[in-house]
């Protein structure tokens, strides 16, 4: 396991999972805990990462950028929340499709 969360990097799911498993938890239980981690974008963790890209934003354009970003996540976590059957096979092809 990576420990490079010290480093800012931040933490991965997978990392989460893992930590739970080891201390017993496990399956939905593991999952639902997970999930309660959900993250979330700030005002700061923007203006920190136009820092690191050398790019001065106004405050109208990072407005506009938490909004996408939050967008996104909350999309992702729809697809997290799926309740799929373990029976279930993976696609063989897949296709995006935007609606």
């Amino acid at each position: 396991m990576d420990t490079s969360a010290s480093a800012g990097v931040g933490i991965r799911r997978r990392d989460i999972l893992q930590i739970l498993a080891a201390l017993g938890f496990s399956g939905p239980l593991a999952e639902t805990l997970a999930a309660q981690a959900a993250p979330v974008v700030s005002a700061d963790a923007l203006k920190g990462a136009a820092t690191l890209l050398s790019g001065t934003f106004d405050d109208a354009r990072l407005a506009v950028a938490h909004k996408a970003l939050q967008r996104n996540l909350d999309q992702l976590q729809v697809v997290r929340d799926l309740d799929l059957p373990d029976a279930l096979e993976p696609g063989v092809i897949f296709q995006a499709r935007r609606s």
